[in-house]
């Protein structure tokens, strides 16, 4: 037996980690290529706001490589998952789904604006209400105002 298998011994392989790796880095090699996709316009460009999904996309890309690198090296073996509020992160991804589903009804700034809002509400403490209206609020404030009319960007 060597000291290798003597120092791995108890250790449990985290499964639920690599598997949420692999989908991040689905997610984002999927997001780079539709944004690698945009049709050119007036907002695209090297330097122009149209670089901004590339960019996301890129670094989400590298984010989730080195999220698997460090999973695979057994850095969160050790760690225990605790899924016993699993339930909010599905109820978040349900709210964001419906959502955007409704983008060419409602637009994105007030999708985005519901969708941060309900989600808000999943998380206990005082004020749920105004702290749900505050962010739905403010991210909408963000779509319109920084994304619609400083940079130009189209919003469906």
């Amino acid at each position: 037996m060597s000291d290798r298998d003597i120092n791995q011994a108890g250790r449990v392989f985290p499964v639920s980690d690599l598997i949420a790796g692999v989908a991040c880095l689905a997610g984002c090699v999927a997001f780079l290529m539709l944004a690698l996709a945009l049709p050119a316009g007036h907002s695209t460009g090297d330097t122009g706001p149209g670089a901004l999904p590339v960019q996301v996309g890129i670094f989400g890309t590298i984010s989730s490589l080195a999220y698997l690198v460090i999973t695979m090296r057994g850095a969160f073996a050790d760690e225990q998952g605790d899924f016993s509020r699993a339930h909010r992160a599905l109820v978040a991804f349900l709210i964001f789904v419906i959502c955007l589903a409704g983008v060419n009804w409602i637009g994105l700034p007030l999708s985005i604006a519901a969708a941060s809002g309900l989600v808000t509400l999943l998380f206990p403490g005082e004020r749920r209400l105004l702290r749900a209206g505050a962010t739905g609020l403010g991210l909408w404030l963000i779509a319109v105002l920084l994304f619609g009319k400083l940079l130009g960007l189209p919003m469906p």
